[in-house]
Parts: structure tokens; C-alpha cells; sequence
């Protein structure tokens, strides 16, 4: 009787043995899988990030190649300084905030995900600030852009058609102006959805730890 409940005893500490190395592996196991879902993460935030830098490292190359004609035309036409130099200042301030604003270690970002969620958000603040403030410096520089045009050219125009050339004038700035809104505007849409998923992210991840 002794042996069988000796028997019986062994056996229950095998099966216990068993079910314990069964929960040490399956644990073994979702922490791995926890791991390497964190590592795509973190490589996928990396990427996204990386991505926009080049966005805008395009963007700033394509602007500087033609911001030096922009000024040159602006001076053989004949413009005011106090404009030419306004608009440098312009996109000078534009480059600049850029910079400020986008710049982020990519190779070390997420190391801390907190941080680099909190530096996110700040980055997405700070691009609409400077969505603003590039909406009144643009409504300063358009009408005076305009009279810019209009004092240097009314001159080589016969009075009888100075009415039809600024209607011409202000229709050109309107279509000039609409479609560099809508470039801007997309390319501001796609940076703060960028920094969106971002954010949902590292959301979704220090929710699940």
C-alpha cells in the first residue's frame, strides 16, 4: 500500500514538473514574442522617422536651388531692398525652423519611448506654430509682392490697360499662391500624420508593457 501511494506520489511530482517546465517555456516564449514585436516596433519608428528627414532634406534642396533665382529676378526687376531682404529673411526663417523642429537622433530616438512620444507631440505644436506664422508672413509679402510688380511695370504699360494688367496680376498670384498652398498644406498633412502614427505607436506598445 505504501508503494502504491509512493507511486502515486512520484507520479504527481512528474506531472507537476512537467506543467512547470510547460509555463516556464510558454513564458519563455511570449516574452521572446514580446521582444521582437517591440524591436519591429522600435525599427519601424526609426524608418517612419527617417523617411520624413529625407522628405524634408528634398524639400530644403529643391527650395535652396531656386530661392538664388527667385532673388536675382527679384533684383534685376527692379524691386525695393527692404523687400528682397524681406523675403530672404522668409525663407531664411523657414529653413531654420525646419531644422529646429524636425531635427532628432533617429539612431538613439527609442531609447527612451516616453521621450521620444512627449518630443513627438512638441514637434507636431511647434510645425503648427510655424504654419501660422508662415500664414501672416505670407499675407504681409503677397500684396506687397503685388505692388512690387505693379510700381515697376506700370510704367512700360499705356494707362488704358493698367486696369486689365492688374486683374491679370492678381489672378496670376491668386493660382500661383492656391497651388503653393496646396503643396504646402499636403506636405504639412503628411509630417503630422507621420508623427501620428508615431505617437499611436509607441502608445500601443507602452500600453501593452
Amino acid at each position: 500500500m505504501e508503494t502504491l501511494n509512493d507511486f502515486n506520489g512520484l507520479n504527481e511530482l512528474n506531472e507537476l514538473d512537467d506543467l512547470r517546465q510547460q509555463i516556464n517555456a510558454l513564458k519563455e516564449k511570449v516574452d521572446k514574442q514580446g521582444r521582437l514585436n517591440e524591436d519591429l516596433v522600435k525599427k519601424a519608428i526609426q524608418s517612419k522617422m527617417r523617411n520624413l528627414h529625407t522628405s524634408l532634406l528634398w524639400y530644403c534642396i529643391i527650395c535652396g536651388l531656386f530661392v538664388p533665382f527667385i532673388i536675382w529676378d527679384f533684383i534685376t526687376s527692379g524691386f525695393s531692398w527692404p523687400f528682397i531682404i524681406f523675403t530672404i529673411l522668409i525663407f531664411a526663417a523657414s529653413f531654420t525652423a525646419e531644422y529646429f523642429i524636425n531635427r532628432m537622433n533617429i539612431k538613439h530616438m527609442t531609447d527612451d519611448l516616453l521621450e521620444t512620444a512627449r518630443k513627438l507631440l512638441q514637434m507636431k505644436k511647434n510645425r503648427k506654430k510655424q504654419l501660422a506664422v508662415g500664414y501672416c508672413a505670407c499675407a504681409i509679402w503677397t500684396p506687397w509682392y503685388m505692388y512690387e510688380i505693379y510700381k515697376t511695370m506700370a510704367s512700360q504699360i499705356e494707362p488704358q490697360f493698367i486696369s486689365a494688367f492688374l486683374a491679370c496680376i492678381i489672378f496670376a498670384i491668386i493660382i500661383g499662391c492656391g497651388i503653393g498652398l496646396a503643396i504646402g498644406l499636403t506636405f504639412y498633412r503628411r509630417m503630422q500624420r507621420t508623427n501620428d502614427e508615431m505617437i499611436s505607436q509607441i502608445n500601443d506598445l507602452t500600453r501593452e508593457q
